[in-house]
């Protein structure tokens, strides 16, 4: 064979077959001078049908902004030559009001891009529009936030997830989504493309509509935000959350969907072709999907490695027992290997253990402890053991986790009380439930009727008590106890309050604050009415301010509300001057308070230093159920007096 080159980086290929060049057309653009009835081919069905096409896709680059990989994937991008690239958000770091950094932010994505060789689809993230002024400056840089586009028959839907808060749409784009597939439904294949994955969320049933206008025609949905890559099938077709290009990752690998990736699309005449294309391999499309999206989170719940540790009693260590709890709940065999290193002070027996757990299965590892000499505790240290843990099969060798973790040699707190909130109004069941079936559950309480069965204690109480419980081994060796103090509340009743609107009345403070301060000796710098919980939107500027918000949060029924603040850098709640819930600058505490229906006093107390600001508040009815995101327009008013 021989190669000639041509200054225009043409490579022209020369078959040298017989001297007689004589060339039949057997496919459109093909010529050869192979006329024997036998060929050194497999067919002439080329790819090359103009219809069709290749684009490429990727996912977020910020949200933990690793420098370097969105660049190097517009270096690959352009090895490889797609038609055009399309995003699905996050693309700059954002998170604030400073009209100069968002400049500066979208000035620099914009000269990564600027490289690329192809034409490039923007789409807003959470990070592009956090706000209104970040809005303002996308409009201002590239018009429309949600839009369309036809290519060679293929309909491209580009949302903004961003447009009614996190994770939902306005009745305005869900309408334009609506009318766009109205006016394209010849269209061979539509593709619905937005940053958050809001089919997992309650979109007020905007969504849904939209899915419901989509059953009948093929699709596919894309989206990005979670930095983890999953393939799901939903309403028979394929949807798509995308991994990371440059976004803060784990990186543990394939089958847990932690990897930096471009997509790679051929749209066919039987619909597109999707293959991850890792900025260092190639993964097929469904590379992590729904089964090995529960395997990694089976995986995972292991590496949590519950274990407890039972010693003697007494000031010094004479001997002890770990114990290692392990629970395979998904649907393929699990190998746990752990192989402890050597400890100058204590011998390890045994020092390497192995189990494989089928699946259904659980198992305790039971580790024995022996000092060399009588010892006291604080002067024992850590157990530290290698661990493997992965799944058996061919199919699965590259499903796998190992890593190092420690073991404090000190008598382990067995907190297994249900439930966890302290606080009740009739009465309540407490139960006490471990998962180590070999030791034995020591109730220490003056209460009747204590149901033990097992490795639980189960009972009820119908007044305030003080309830203690330990585990104990047949060799005397126990653990610390726990101590529970529960307390009998009564309800808290509502103000009788007339004529008020939706919202908190808010007040705006400035300072460096390493937690929560005093606000009434604040001087604070505006007030105003606010309708949601965008910090950011009510603030001077972007670092080291505060606010408090004030007014009533309105029950709609009697019972037990349990809430959850959730601050970047540090918020409180409080209800009735009572503290509930914290969180930030070391807090994160959970609170429950029994309330009746009506309009309850509320103060909710904020500050943010530097980086990004967030305030959310969650409430639900159970401690067993999902958390609830509490809007402020829906949940909170004040007096229209103030």
């Amino acid at each position: 064979m021989r190669y000639l080159y041509h200054k225009s980086s043409i490579f022209l290929f020369i078959v040298l077959v017989s001297s007689n060049l004589v060339f039949g057309q057997e496919a459109e653009h093909f010529k050869s001078d192979v006329d024997t009835s036998l060929k050194p081919w497999t067919n002439l069905d080329f790819y090359n049908d103009p219809y069709n096409f290749q684009f490429a896709l990727v996912s977020d680059n910020t949200g933990g902004s690793r420098p370097g990989i969105f660049e190097k994937g517009v270096e690959k991008l352009n090895m490889m030559m797609p038609e055009f690239v399309l995003s699905v958000g996050d693309l700059i770091q954002g998170y604030t009001q400073d009209t100069a950094l968002i400049r500066e932010q979208w000035d620099d994505f914009n000269h990564k891009v600027e490289k690329l060789h192809v034409p490039f689809f923007y789409l807003p993230g959470n990070h592009d529009i956090t706000n209104l002024v970040m809005q303002k400056e996308w409009e201002k840089r590239y018009g429309r936030r949600y839009y369309y586009f036809t290519y060679k028959d293929v309909l491209f839907i580009i949302l903004d997830s961003n447009d009614a808060d996190d994770y939902n749409l306005t009745e305005n784009q869900t309408d334009f989504v609506l009318d766009a597939l109205k006016s394209n439904e010849n269209a061979r294949w539509t593709f619905v493309l937005m940053h958050h994955p809001i089919w997992k969320y309650d979109t007020g049933g905007r969504f849904e509509s939209i899915e419901e206008a989509l059953k009948d025609r093929n699709h596919t949905v894309i989206a990005g935000h979670e930095h983890t890559y999953q393939y799901i099938e939903r309403n028979e077709t394929n949807y798509y959350v995308l991994g990371t290009t440059g976004a803060g990752s784990a990186l543990r690998g394939n089958r847990f969907g932690e990897f930096d990736h471009i997509v790679w699309v051929t749209m066919t005449d039987n619909g597109p072709v999707m293959a991850n294309l890792k900025l260092d391999g190639i993964l097929s499309h469904d590379i992590a999907n729904e089964k090995t999206h529960k395997m990694a989170d089976d995986m995972l719940e292991n590496t949590r490695f519950r274990y407890l540790v039972l010693t003697n009693q007494g000031e010094h260590f004479t001997d002890g027992t770990a114990y290692l709890y392990f629970n395979n709940t998904a649907e393929v065999a699990l190998n746990i290997d752990l192989s402890f290193y050597h400890h100058h002070e204590v011998d390890i027996s045994p020092s390497q253990k192995k189990v494989t757990l089928n699946p259904g299965e659980d198992t305790v590892m039971e580790i024995g402890l022996t000092p060399h000499i009588k010892m006291e505790f604080a002067d024992l240290g850590f157990l530290k053991y290698y661990w493997r843990i992965g799944y058996e099969g061919k199919e699965y060798s590259d499903f796998y986790l190992d890593g190092n973790a420690i073991i404090s040699i000190t008598p382990g707190n067995p907190d297994y009380f249900k439930p966890q909130t302290l606080q009740f109004t009739e009465s309540t069941e407490i139960t006490f439930r471990h998962p180590f079936s070999n030791l034995t559950s020591r109730l220490i309480a003056n209460v009747d009727q204590v149901d033990n069965t097992n490795s639980a204690i189960r009972f009820n109480i119908n007044e305030s008590a003080k309830v203690e419980a330990y585990l104990e081994n047949d060799k005397n060796q126990t653990t610390a106890i726990v101590v529970k103090n529960y307390e009998k509340v009564p309800y808290l009743k509502g103000k009788n309050v007339k004529r008020t609107v939706p919202g908190l009345a808010y007040s705006y403070y400035e300072g460096n604050w390493s937690a929560i301060p005093d606000f009434s000796k604040e001087k604070s710098l505006k007030q105003g009415l606010a309708t949601d919980f965008a910090v950011g939107d009510l603030a001077i500027r972007k670092d080291n301010f505060g606010l408090r918000f004030s007014g009533y949060i309105e029950i709609p029924e009697d019972g037990m509300y349990y809430f959850r603040c959730n601050a970047d850098d540090a918020g409180s709640l409080k209800i009735h001057g009572k503290l509930v819930s914290r969180s930030g600058t070391g807090n994160n505490e959970v609170g429950a308070i029994a309330l009746v229906k009506g309009l309850h006093p509320v103060e909710i107390d904020y500050i943010e230093n530097l980086g990004n600001e967030r305030l959310r508040i969650y409430y639900k009815r159970s401690e067993e159920a999902d958390w609830i995101f509490v809007e402020l327009k829906d949940f909170f008013r004040t007096s229209s007096r103030n």
